[in-house]
């Protein structure tokens, strides 16, 4: 159990810094990594497609902030952030596509993540989590651990939720872990279509990843139309 404390530890302790960079640096970090998969073997092609989709995606609808009504003068923005630290794992049914599809998501919207996948699953995530590295993104942003630590991880009220690739059995295991726990709500992000990828197919993936914040700047004490400040007065 102190081993999972400290990798989440760990993933938070990057999270902000990560999140922070714009949208733009990540997507670029996210598609270099694709580039460097795609040279090593045509093995990876697939999976190197799911990850450029992801990203055109997330660029399509996290992209740019918006600009919201400032009745009196404010100036307001929303805009989305990451929510944290994911878990990202996968049964022995999971494959590369599924895997780096949902990491590539995750990491795009501003999360950090802890990889914990079943040996048998068909992907080599170590290899492809090295060309991660190599791609530019930093140190622990992504971390990789035993499939054993998965459920232990899930426990921790920090984890802001658990992104999962397998059977439908390991996804009802980890539900009820989630629902049991105490803590923040957290998200349970499900891939179990490996034929189709439906899941991964949705325009809106990404906003499963992701929290809106707002940003208000009043400006009406250097010239706003401070007389909008009456609308409602009673007198």
């Amino acid at each position: 159990m102190t081993m999972q404390i400290s990798e989440l530890t760990q993933s938070l302790a990057v999270f902000e810094h990560w999140q922070q960079q714009a949208l733009s640096q990540r997507v670029e970090i996210v598609k270099q990594w694709a580039s460097l998969l795609s040279q090593r073997s045509t093995d990876w092609a697939e999976a190197v497609a799911m990850i450029n989709l992801q990203c055109q995606q997330a660029t399509a609808l996290i992209g740019q902030t918006q600009s919201l009504p400032g009745p009196t003068g404010e100036s307001n923005e929303l805009y989305c952030v990451g929510r944290g630290s994911f878990l990202l794992s996968g049964d022995e049914q999971a494959n590369s596509v599924a895997l780096l599809g949902l990491i590539s998501a995750a990491l795009v919207a501003g999360n950090t993540i802890i990889c914990s996948v079943h040996p048998k699953a068909d992907c080599q995530l170590e290899l492809a989590l090295s060309d991660l590295l190599r791609a530019g993104c930093p140190d622990r942003v992504a971390i990789y651990t035993a499939y054993d630590a998965a459920e232990a991880l899930a426990k921790q009220p920090a984890l802001a939720g658990v992104a999962l690739v397998g059977a439908s059995h390991t996804c009802q295991r980890f539900n009820l872990l989630l629902a049991e726990r105490e803590g923040q709500i957290a998200q349970l992000i499900y891939e179990g279509d490996l034929q189709d990828y439906s899941l991964l197919s949705e325009p809106t993936l990404c906003l499963r990843f992701i929290t809106e914040r707002t940003r208000t700047i009043n400006i009406t004490a250097v010239g706003g139309n401070a007389s909008l400040l009456e609308l409602g007065s009673a007198e």
